[in-house]
Protein backbone atom coordinates (compact mmCIF):
# COMPACT_ATOMS: atom_id res chain seq x y z
CA UNK A 1 0.00 0.00 0.00
CA UNK A 2 2.81 2.51 0.66
CA UNK A 3 4.45 1.59 -2.74
CA UNK A 4 1.20 2.47 -4.44
CA UNK A 5 0.12 5.69 -2.39
CA UNK A 6 3.52 6.84 -3.45
CA UNK A 7 2.68 6.23 -6.79
CA UNK A 8 -0.88 7.62 -6.00
CA UNK A 9 0.78 10.86 -5.28
CA UNK A 10 2.91 11.02 -8.04
CA UNK A 11 -0.05 10.98 -10.24
CA UNK A 12 -1.24 13.89 -8.94
CA UNK A 13 1.92 16.06 -9.82
CA UNK A 14 1.87 14.61 -12.95
CA UNK A 15 -1.98 15.45 -13.73
CA UNK A 16 -0.90 19.03 -12.17
CA UNK A 17 2.15 19.55 -14.84
CA UNK A 18 -0.28 18.29 -17.36
CA UNK A 19 -3.19 20.91 -16.65
CA UNK A 20 -0.39 23.75 -15.93
CA UNK A 21 0.78 22.93 -19.54
CA UNK A 22 -2.46 22.59 -21.13
CA UNK A 23 -3.81 25.78 -19.96
CA UNK A 24 -0.71 27.50 -20.96
CA UNK A 25 -0.43 25.83 -24.51
CA UNK A 26 -4.07 27.08 -24.66
CA UNK A 27 -3.36 30.38 -23.99
CA UNK A 28 -0.66 31.16 -26.52
CA UNK A 29 -2.87 29.55 -29.07
CA UNK A 30 -5.83 31.74 -27.99
CA UNK A 31 -3.39 35.03 -29.60
CA UNK A 32 -1.48 37.46 -27.10
CA UNK A 33 -2.06 36.84 -23.52
CA UNK A 34 -1.18 40.68 -23.19
CA UNK A 35 -4.04 41.54 -25.51
CA UNK A 36 -6.50 39.51 -23.70
CA UNK A 37 -5.96 40.37 -20.27
CA UNK A 38 -5.91 44.01 -21.39
CA UNK A 39 -9.14 46.22 -21.76
CA UNK A 40 -10.54 45.93 -25.33
CA UNK A 41 -10.22 49.68 -25.98
CA UNK A 42 -6.69 49.52 -24.57
CA UNK A 43 -3.73 50.97 -26.52
CA UNK A 44 -0.46 49.75 -27.71
CA UNK A 45 1.01 51.18 -25.03
CA UNK A 46 -0.82 49.76 -22.42
CA UNK A 47 -1.09 46.47 -23.78
CA UNK A 48 2.76 46.73 -23.53
CA UNK A 49 2.79 48.02 -20.02
CA UNK A 50 0.49 44.72 -19.94
CA UNK A 51 3.32 42.65 -20.98
CA UNK A 52 5.70 44.41 -18.86
CA UNK A 53 3.90 43.45 -15.45
CA UNK A 54 2.86 40.18 -16.36
CA UNK A 55 6.29 39.13 -17.58
CA UNK A 56 5.10 38.09 -21.14
CA UNK A 57 8.55 39.87 -22.43
CA UNK A 58 10.52 37.00 -21.18
CA UNK A 59 11.80 34.13 -22.99
CA UNK A 60 9.11 31.42 -23.47
CA UNK A 61 10.89 28.30 -21.26
CA UNK A 62 10.84 31.88 -18.56
CA UNK A 63 7.54 32.41 -18.88
CA UNK A 64 6.84 28.52 -18.55
CA UNK A 65 8.67 28.10 -15.75
CA UNK A 66 6.65 30.58 -14.14
CA UNK A 67 3.21 29.36 -14.89
CA UNK A 68 4.17 26.35 -13.55
CA UNK A 69 5.26 27.46 -10.34
CA UNK A 70 2.58 29.80 -9.98
CA UNK A 71 -0.16 26.73 -10.53
CA UNK A 72 1.50 24.62 -7.70
CA UNK A 73 1.57 27.91 -5.35
CA UNK A 74 -2.07 28.47 -6.52
CA UNK A 75 -0.47 31.91 -7.41
CA UNK A 76 -2.57 32.48 -10.49
CA UNK A 77 -2.85 36.50 -10.13
CA UNK A 78 -5.66 39.18 -10.43
CA UNK A 79 -8.82 38.26 -12.51
CA UNK A 80 -8.95 40.29 -14.56
CA UNK A 81 -12.98 41.41 -14.68
CA UNK A 82 -13.18 41.49 -10.87
CA UNK A 83 -9.75 42.64 -9.63
CA UNK A 84 -10.00 39.94 -7.21
CA UNK A 85 -7.42 37.23 -6.76
CA UNK A 86 -8.30 34.51 -8.98
CA UNK A 87 -7.64 31.89 -6.60
CA UNK A 88 -9.82 32.93 -3.85
CA UNK A 89 -12.64 33.67 -6.09
CA UNK A 90 -12.55 29.86 -7.04
CA UNK A 91 -12.25 28.63 -3.16
CA UNK A 92 -15.27 31.17 -2.72
CA UNK A 93 -17.43 29.22 -5.10
CA UNK A 94 -16.41 25.55 -4.65
CA UNK A 95 -18.62 25.21 -1.65
CA UNK A 96 -20.93 26.11 -3.27
CA UNK A 97 -20.84 23.80 -5.94
CA UNK A 98 -20.03 20.93 -3.13
CA UNK A 99 -23.43 22.05 -1.56
CA UNK A 100 -24.83 20.31 -4.57
CA UNK A 101 -22.74 17.47 -5.86
CA UNK A 102 -22.30 16.17 -2.42
CA UNK A 103 -26.01 15.58 -1.44
CA UNK A 104 -26.84 14.08 -4.45
CA UNK A 105 -24.04 11.69 -4.26
CA UNK A 106 -25.11 10.81 -1.17
CA UNK A 107 -29.36 10.25 -1.98
CA UNK A 108 -27.70 8.71 -5.15
CA UNK A 109 -26.40 6.11 -3.17
CA UNK A 110 -29.20 5.35 -0.88
CA UNK A 111 -31.19 5.19 -3.47
CA UNK A 112 -29.07 3.06 -6.09
CA UNK A 113 -28.73 0.68 -2.96
CA UNK A 114 -32.32 0.27 -2.51
CA UNK A 115 -33.06 0.02 -6.34
CA UNK A 116 -30.10 -2.19 -6.95
CA UNK A 117 -30.60 -4.98 -4.23
CA UNK A 118 -34.56 -4.98 -4.23
CA UNK A 119 -33.80 -5.76 -8.33
CA UNK A 120 -31.40 -7.83 -7.68
CA UNK A 121 -33.54 -10.24 -4.77
CA UNK A 122 -36.37 -10.27 -7.81
CA UNK A 123 -34.29 -10.41 -11.32
CA UNK A 124 -37.26 -12.67 -12.51
CA UNK A 125 -40.63 -10.91 -11.09
CA UNK A 126 -41.86 -8.11 -13.01
CA UNK A 127 -41.30 -5.92 -10.20
CA UNK A 128 -38.06 -6.20 -10.42
CA UNK A 129 -37.83 -5.48 -13.85
CA UNK A 130 -40.28 -2.24 -13.86
CA UNK A 131 -38.16 -1.19 -11.22
CA UNK A 132 -35.00 -0.79 -13.40
CA UNK A 133 -36.63 -0.20 -16.37
CA UNK A 134 -38.47 2.91 -14.54
CA UNK A 135 -34.15 3.92 -13.45
CA UNK A 136 -33.52 3.28 -17.22
CA UNK A 137 -36.29 5.97 -18.46
CA UNK A 138 -35.37 8.67 -15.93
CA UNK A 139 -31.77 8.14 -16.51
CA UNK A 140 -32.02 8.55 -20.09
CA UNK A 141 -33.60 12.07 -20.14
CA UNK A 142 -30.58 14.54 -20.44
CA UNK A 143 -30.35 16.75 -16.61
CA UNK A 144 -30.69 19.90 -18.24
CA UNK A 145 -34.38 18.91 -19.74
CA UNK A 146 -34.92 17.52 -16.08
CA UNK A 147 -33.54 20.48 -14.82
CA UNK A 148 -36.36 22.70 -16.78
CA UNK A 149 -38.78 20.22 -16.26
CA UNK A 150 -38.70 20.38 -12.28
CA UNK A 151 -38.51 24.21 -12.74
CA UNK A 152 -41.43 24.57 -14.98
CA UNK A 153 -43.23 22.04 -12.32
CA UNK A 154 -42.28 23.50 -8.63
CA UNK A 155 -41.43 26.98 -9.32
CA UNK A 156 -43.45 28.16 -12.00
CA UNK A 157 -46.58 26.08 -11.70
CA UNK A 158 -46.91 25.15 -8.30
CA UNK A 159 -44.52 28.03 -7.10
CA UNK A 160 -42.87 25.67 -4.15
CA UNK A 161 -39.44 26.45 -5.07
CA UNK A 162 -37.59 29.36 -6.71
CA UNK A 163 -36.96 29.34 -10.79
CA UNK A 164 -33.00 30.86 -10.31
CA UNK A 165 -30.40 31.85 -7.65
CA UNK A 166 -28.42 30.43 -5.02
CA UNK A 167 -30.08 31.53 -1.71
CA UNK A 168 -31.10 29.24 1.01
CA UNK A 169 -31.54 25.93 1.03
CA UNK A 170 -34.80 26.09 -1.41
CA UNK A 171 -32.33 26.88 -4.44
CA UNK A 172 -30.56 23.53 -3.86
CA UNK A 173 -33.67 21.42 -4.50
CA UNK A 174 -33.48 21.52 -7.97
CA UNK A 175 -29.63 21.38 -9.21
CA UNK A 176 -29.84 18.38 -6.34
CA UNK A 177 -32.36 16.30 -7.21
CA UNK A 178 -31.41 16.95 -11.11
CA UNK A 179 -28.40 15.43 -10.28
CA UNK A 180 -29.57 12.50 -7.69
CA UNK A 181 -31.90 11.20 -10.72
CA UNK A 182 -28.81 11.46 -13.35
CA UNK A 183 -26.68 9.29 -11.08
CA UNK A 184 -29.10 6.70 -9.61
CA UNK A 185 -29.53 5.13 -13.02
CA UNK A 186 -26.61 4.00 -13.75
CA UNK A 187 -25.39 3.32 -9.68
CA UNK A 188 -28.84 1.55 -9.20
CA UNK A 189 -27.68 -1.09 -12.60
CA UNK A 190 -24.46 -1.23 -11.17
CA UNK A 191 -25.59 -2.69 -7.87
CA UNK A 192 -28.13 -5.46 -9.07
CA UNK A 193 -25.04 -6.74 -11.74
CA UNK A 194 -22.67 -6.39 -8.65
CA UNK A 195 -25.16 -8.10 -6.62
CA UNK A 196 -26.43 -11.28 -9.07
CA UNK A 197 -22.59 -11.70 -9.81
CA UNK A 198 -22.02 -12.15 -5.83
CA UNK A 199 -24.63 -14.16 -5.24
CA UNK A 200 -22.90 -17.11 -7.56
CA UNK A 201 -20.07 -16.93 -5.63
CA UNK A 202 -18.82 -20.00 -3.64
CA UNK A 203 -18.78 -18.19 -0.60
CA UNK A 204 -22.23 -17.08 -0.76
CA UNK A 205 -23.55 -20.33 -2.30
CA UNK A 206 -21.84 -21.80 0.95
CA UNK A 207 -23.25 -19.57 3.31
CA UNK A 208 -26.89 -20.64 1.54
CA UNK A 209 -26.18 -24.27 2.40
CA UNK A 210 -25.90 -23.44 5.65
CA UNK A 211 -29.11 -22.44 6.52
CA UNK A 212 -27.69 -18.63 7.02
CA UNK A 213 -30.84 -16.23 7.15
CA UNK A 214 -31.24 -14.61 4.05
CA UNK A 215 -30.55 -11.04 4.98
CA UNK A 216 -27.46 -12.52 7.04
CA UNK A 217 -25.97 -13.62 3.47
CA UNK A 218 -27.65 -10.75 2.13
CA UNK A 219 -25.24 -7.83 4.14
CA UNK A 220 -22.89 -10.11 5.71
CA UNK A 221 -21.54 -11.77 2.30
CA UNK A 222 -23.19 -10.76 -0.80
CA UNK A 223 -22.67 -7.27 -0.34
CA UNK A 224 -19.50 -6.93 0.91
CA UNK A 225 -17.97 -8.53 -2.02
CA UNK A 226 -19.80 -6.46 -4.46
CA UNK A 227 -18.80 -3.26 -2.88
CA UNK A 228 -15.40 -2.17 -3.94
CA UNK A 229 -16.35 -1.89 -7.86
CA UNK A 230 -19.78 0.33 -6.48
CA UNK A 231 -17.23 2.17 -4.45
CA UNK A 232 -14.59 2.44 -7.09
CA UNK A 233 -17.69 4.09 -9.22
CA UNK A 234 -18.68 6.77 -7.16
CA UNK A 235 -14.96 8.66 -8.28
CA UNK A 236 -15.98 8.32 -12.12
CA UNK A 237 -19.78 9.67 -10.77
CA UNK A 238 -18.11 12.28 -8.99
CA UNK A 239 -16.49 13.40 -12.15
CA UNK A 240 -19.79 13.53 -14.06
CA UNK A 241 -21.70 15.09 -11.44
CA UNK A 242 -18.89 17.85 -11.10
CA UNK A 243 -18.46 18.66 -14.91
CA UNK A 244 -22.14 18.56 -14.99
CA UNK A 245 -22.43 21.70 -13.03
CA UNK A 246 -20.67 23.81 -16.30
CA UNK A 247 -24.07 23.53 -18.02
CA UNK A 248 -26.61 23.05 -14.91
CA UNK A 249 -25.07 26.49 -12.72
CA UNK A 250 -25.63 29.09 -15.57
CA UNK A 251 -28.82 27.48 -17.31
CA UNK A 252 -30.50 27.69 -12.95
CA UNK A 253 -28.42 30.65 -11.64
CA UNK A 254 -26.56 29.15 -9.69
CA UNK A 255 -23.45 31.19 -8.40
CA UNK A 256 -21.35 28.34 -8.12
CA UNK A 257 -17.44 27.45 -9.56
CA UNK A 258 -19.53 26.02 -12.99
CA UNK A 259 -20.79 29.31 -13.27
CA UNK A 260 -17.93 31.06 -12.63
CA UNK A 261 -15.96 29.33 -15.27
CA UNK A 262 -18.14 29.97 -17.98
CA UNK A 263 -18.54 33.84 -16.89
CA UNK A 264 -14.58 33.35 -17.01
CA UNK A 265 -14.36 32.32 -20.61
CA UNK A 266 -17.03 34.45 -22.03
CA UNK A 267 -15.38 37.46 -20.54
CA UNK A 268 -12.00 35.94 -21.39
CA UNK A 269 -10.51 36.55 -17.90
CA UNK A 270 -7.53 33.73 -18.19
CA UNK A 271 -6.46 33.99 -14.75
CA UNK A 272 -9.86 33.10 -13.88
CA UNK A 273 -9.74 30.23 -16.47
CA UNK A 274 -6.58 29.10 -15.11
CA UNK A 275 -7.73 28.67 -11.28
CA UNK A 276 -11.22 27.26 -12.33
CA UNK A 277 -9.87 24.43 -14.58
CA UNK A 278 -6.74 23.78 -12.69
CA UNK A 279 -9.20 23.71 -9.53
CA UNK A 280 -11.88 21.14 -11.24
CA UNK A 281 -8.95 19.21 -12.58
CA UNK A 282 -7.13 18.59 -9.43
CA UNK A 283 -10.31 18.25 -6.90
CA UNK A 284 -11.49 15.22 -9.37
CA UNK A 285 -8.08 14.08 -9.33
CA UNK A 286 -8.12 13.66 -5.62
CA UNK A 287 -11.84 12.23 -5.28
CA UNK A 288 -10.72 9.10 -7.97
CA UNK A 289 -7.98 8.46 -6.11
CA UNK A 290 -9.14 8.57 -2.43
CA UNK A 291 -11.70 6.24 -3.86
CA UNK A 292 -9.18 3.79 -5.27
CA UNK A 293 -7.71 4.22 -2.17
CA UNK A 294 -10.70 3.00 0.16
CA UNK A 295 -11.50 0.25 -2.57
CA UNK A 296 -7.89 -1.55 -1.41
CA UNK A 297 -8.05 -1.02 1.70
CA UNK A 298 -11.89 -2.84 1.86
CA UNK A 299 -10.58 -5.37 -0.55
CA UNK A 300 -7.79 -7.42 0.25
CA UNK A 301 -7.75 -9.73 -3.33
CA UNK A 302 -6.58 -5.88 -4.60
CA UNK A 303 -4.13 -5.45 -1.75
CA UNK A 304 -2.41 -9.16 -2.68
CA UNK A 305 -2.58 -8.30 -6.47
CA UNK A 306 -0.56 -5.39 -6.09
CA UNK A 307 2.01 -7.23 -3.68
CA UNK A 308 2.43 -9.41 -5.90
Amino acid sequence: MIGYLVRRLLLIVLVAFGVSTFLFVLARLSGDPAELLSPPEASAAVVEATRDRLGLDEPLLVQYADALIASFTLDFGQSFAFHQPAAQMVFERLGPSLWIVFPAIALAVLLSFGIGITAALRPSRLSGRLLMAGTFVMGSIPYFWMALLLVLLFAVNLQWLPATGSSGFTSLVVPVAVLTIAAVSTSARLTRGQLLDSFGEGYVLTARSKGIAPWRVLFGHALPGALPPMLAWLGIEFSFLFSSLLILEPLLGYNGLGALLIRSVTNQDFPLVQASVFCMAMLITLVNIGMDVIVRLIDPRLRTKAAT
